[in-house]
């Protein structure tokens, strides 16, 4: 191979690919100025954490059954271009509407109404690539990198233009982000029609599969412990005396220790397989989480954001490899659709816990109770692989 494709391969430089890679980074890019704010905006209006753990938790539940529905259009109609015009529509109105909500009565049907729309994206991004790679998906990381500068840019230069402008800046400059995904949208291929027959008989026959059950039970706890996590670690961070600029550079930080796993990601799934990769991230997560527990000052926050290389990035890898591995063959954008809603679901549960003890205990020990919950993810999911191994 010469240098030059080694490099195209390496970065995921292929020809056809670049719309694709277009909707990861301007996605991520929407994700690092948005996401990571929003609950200190809506802490900011006065609103408490149980009433931001509620927000997160009924966007969540919507989410649950909207990926599942998108996921199956796409199986059914193989409209993938449609759909994501039709999403990104929906999510720009949406994000308007929510910034013109100022009250909690407003802002829980508006986020619900954005969650909607915005949850499509990642599931479809996942299958749209998967189908696209064919027979190289351990390249996934290369496509996936793109969301993750994406991602950097915007998470190392917001914080400081918030602090400027005021938070309430991030829903005009998230609609001009998901305009430029929209247009990267549109040159998208259509994806060729696989659902065919029962579509309850080929779900059926993923819950019957105990490495399915297995893998649901564990990431429902793990995705649990770490959506409850980050819906509150830049909450934590204000109240510790922290600014939206050292917001931004933790999350900046986190994102950097992406590139070398999300780019070497290929060799690494040869050389671990998915299975040692999900083993990996469990550890990472619970050792990430209960460092955030004993940080005796924000800043801390800078260094323990590193292990996001061995916490999110190889779970992200490694999670959605599994799930396209044993997924039936007519199933595949449902099943992607299907494991982001079993995280929506953990995303919803880990929400209103969350919310709850952040008020009652503070951020030391919703860390801790979350770091406990890693572990017993760790531990269903060591043990149930050695049981199904040993069967």
């Amino acid at each position: 191979m010469s240098l030059s494709r080694l490099v195209q391969v390496t970065l995921g430089l292929q020809k056809g690919h670049w719309p694709v890679k277009g909707l990861y980074f301007f996605f991520f890019a929407g994700v690092g100025l948005f996401f990571t704010f929003i609950n200190v905006y809506y802490q900011s209006i006065g609103l408490s954490g149980m009433q931001i753990g509620l927000i997160n938790a009924f966007g969540s539940l919507v989410g649950i059954f909207s990926t599942t529905l998108w996921g199956i259009l796409n199986d059914r109609f193989g409209k993938t271009r449609l759909l994501f015009v039709v999403a990104v529509l929906g999510a720009i109105l949406a994000v308007l509407g929510l910034s013109a909500a100022r009250m909690f009565v407003w802002i829980l049907p508006a986020a619900c109404i954005f969650a909607l729309f915005n949850s499509t994206f990642i599931p479809m991004m996942d299958s749209t690539t998967l189908s696209l790679l064919g027979d190289q998906r351990e390249r996934y990381g290369t496509i996936r990198v793109w969301g993750t500068i994406g991602f950097i840019i915007t998470s190392s230069t917001v914080g400081f233009i918030y602090e400027r402008t005021g938070l309430h800046a991030m829903f005009i400059v998230y609609a001009l982000v998901m305009g430029f995904f929209l247009v990267a949208s549109i040159g998208l291929p259509s994806q060729p029609v696989r659902l065919r027959g029962s579509l309850l008989q080929g779900l059926s026959e993923m819950v019957r599969q105990p490495l399915w059950v297995l893998f649901a039970a564990s990431v429902f706890l793990l995705w649990l412990a770490n959506s409850g996590t980050m819906a509150f670690l830049s909450v934590a961070i204000k109240t510790m005396g922290g600014s939206e600029r050292l917001i931004g550079l933790s999350w900046t930080i986190a994102a950097v220790t992406e590139l070398p796993v999300m780019l070497f990601s290929a060799s690494l799934l040869r050389k671990f397989g998915t299975t040692w990769l999900l083993f990996i991230s469990f550890v990472g997560f619970s050792i990430r989480i209960s460092l955030y527990a004993i940080m005796p000052s924000p800043n801390w926050v800078l260094v323990i954001n590193v292990l996001n290389s061995v916490s999110f990035v190889p779970f992200q890898v490694g999670a959605v490899a599994y799930a396209n591995e044993i997924a039936p063959e007519h199933l595949k954008a449902t099943t992607q659709s299907l494991l982001f809603s079993i995280m929506g679901l953990s995303n919803m549960a880990g929400a209103m816990i969350s919310g709850w003890l952040f008020d009652q205990i503070g951020p030391a020990g919703l860390f801790k109770t979350l770091a406990g919950i890693c572990i017993l993810a760790l531990l269903l999911f060591g043990l149930g692989r050695l049981a199904l191994n040993k069967r």
